[in-house]
C-alpha cells in the first residue's frame, strides 16, 4: 500500500507529539519526527513506534531541506518561550521569526508538498493598529505575512491558532491559582476583567492531534485561519471548572478570580507578566473598540466546521483532563 509522509517538527514536544500520536493510528500515512537530538529518550521511544526520527535544527535552513524531503504534509511550530526566560522578549521574537521563515522557505523547496499546517497565533498589532504589541503572538502572526509573499505555499497553507492549554495550570506559576484560608477560595490573579472570554484547546497533548488530523483530512481552502478550541469559557467559569473537576473546591463560590492592575501584576510576575499584561491588553482593547483590520477572532474559522462528528467526539473535554491530572503532584 501507497503512503504519504507527514514531517512534523516538534515530534518530542507536546504539540508535535500529539501530532505524531493522531497519525500513528492510520496506515496511510508514514511518519518523519524532526528533532535536534534523535538519540534521546523521548526520540527513541518514538522510533520505537515506527516514528523515522530525523536530526535538523529550525536555525539550520538546509537540514530542513533536508529534513522535509518527499513530505506530503508538514506541520511547522516554534517554541517563543524556549529563549524567552533568558534573552527576553525583543531577542525571542527575532529567533522566533527567523525560525518560522526558515521553516517556510525549506517548504517552499519540496515539490511532493500539498499541505502546510503552521502554528501561528492572532496578529496583536494590526488587530489594534499598533496600540498593543504581544510578543508571543507577534513574530508568529510576522510570520503568516512572510508566508503570504508565496503564493504557492499560501495555497497550500492551514493557519492554526491552538488556543489556551489547560497544562499551563501545571508548568506556570503565574496561572496557577493559590489556596487563601481566610476566604477559604482558591484565587487567581488576572490583570483583566474574570468575564472577559477564554477560548480553550484543552490537553494540547491529545486535542491539537485531533485537529491537525481532521485539517489533514479535509484541507481547507489555501490561506485559511482556523481557530482549534474545545470550549469556550470566562476567566472565572473556567477557574470554577477547574476546581470541581480537580475535586480541590468543588463547592460553588470556593474560586474566585480577582482582578489586579497591570502594574501590580507585572509587579509580582516579572517579565512574564509583561507577556500576560499585554495578552489582556489586547483583549481588552478589542472589548473596547473592536479589531482592526478585521483581525478578531471572527477572522478565524471554527476548525470544527472541517471535522466529522466522530473526531469531534473525540476531542477531551476540559472536566475530562482536569479530572485526570495528578494535581497534587504539581505542588497543589
Amino acid at each position: 500500500m501507497t503512503t504519504k509522509l507527514i514531517v512534523v517538527i516538534g515530534a518530542t514536544g507536546g504539540q508535535g507529539g500529539a501530532v505524531v500520536n493522531a497519525f500513528l493510528q492510520d496506515p496511510e500515512w508514514t511518519i518523519r519526527g524532526i528533532t535536534r537530538d534523535p538519540t534521546s529518550e523521548k526520540a527513541r521511544a518514538l522510533s520505537g513506534k515506527g516514528v523515522e526520527m530525523v536530526k535538523a535544527n529550525l536555525d539550520d535552513l538546509a537540514s530542513l531541506e533536508v529534513a522535509f524531503e518527499g513530505a506530503n504534509v508538514i506541520f511547522g511550530i516554534t517554541d517563543y518561550y524556549e529563549h524567552f526566560w533568558v534573552e527576553g522578549w525583543e531577542k525571542s521574537m527575532e529567533i522566533e521569526y527567523f525560525q518560522g521563515t526558515n521553516i517556510a522557505k525549506a517548504a517552499t523547496k519540496i515539490d511532493t508538498l500539498e499541505h502546510y499546517l503552521w502554528s501561528t497565533l492572532p496578529f496583536s498589532s494590526k488587530a489594534t493598529d499598533g496600540a498593543v504589541i504581544v510578543p508571543h503572538f507577534e513574530a508568529k502572526a510576522r510570520v503568516d505575512e512572510f508566508v503570504k509573499q508565496d503564493q504557492n505555499l499560501l495555497g497550500k497553507t492551514t493557519f492554526c491558532f491552538f488556543t489556551t492549554f489547560s497544562h499551563n495550570l501545571t508548568h506556570y506559576e503565574i496561572f496557577k491559582p493559590f489556596f487563601l484560608p481566610a476566604a477559604k477560595k482558591w484565587i487567581q490573579l488576572y490583570p483583566a476583567d474574570p468575564k472577559l472570554g477564554y477560548p480553550c484547546l484543552g490537553d494540547h497533548r491529545i486535542n491539537t492531534g485531533i485537529f491537525v488530523r481532521s485539517l489533514v483530512q479535509s484541507q481547507p481552502p489555501g490561506g485559511t485561519y482556523v481557530k482549534c478550541h474545545v470550549e469556550n469559557h470566562t476567566l472565572e467559569s473556567y477557574l470554577a471548572l477547574w476546581g470541581k473537576a480537580s475535586g480541590l473546591s468543588p463547592e460553588p463560590g470556593s474560586t474566585k478570580v480577582i482582578e489586579v492592575s497591570p502594574e501590580t501584576y507585572i509587579g509580582l510576575f516579572g517579565h512574564m507578566g509583561e507577556e500576560q499584561a499585554a495578552q489582556w491588553k489586547l483583549s481588552k482593547f478589542i472589548a473596547d473598540h473592536g479589531p482592526k483590520n478585521g483581525l478578531g477572532l471572527d477572522f478565524f474559522k471554527d476548525a470544527q466546521e472541517f471535522m466529522s462528528e466522530e473526531a469531534i467526539k473525540s476531542l477531551e473535554s476540559l472536566e475530562e483532563t482536569f479530572r485526570k491530572i495528578d494535581w497534587k503532584s504539581y505542588g497543589y
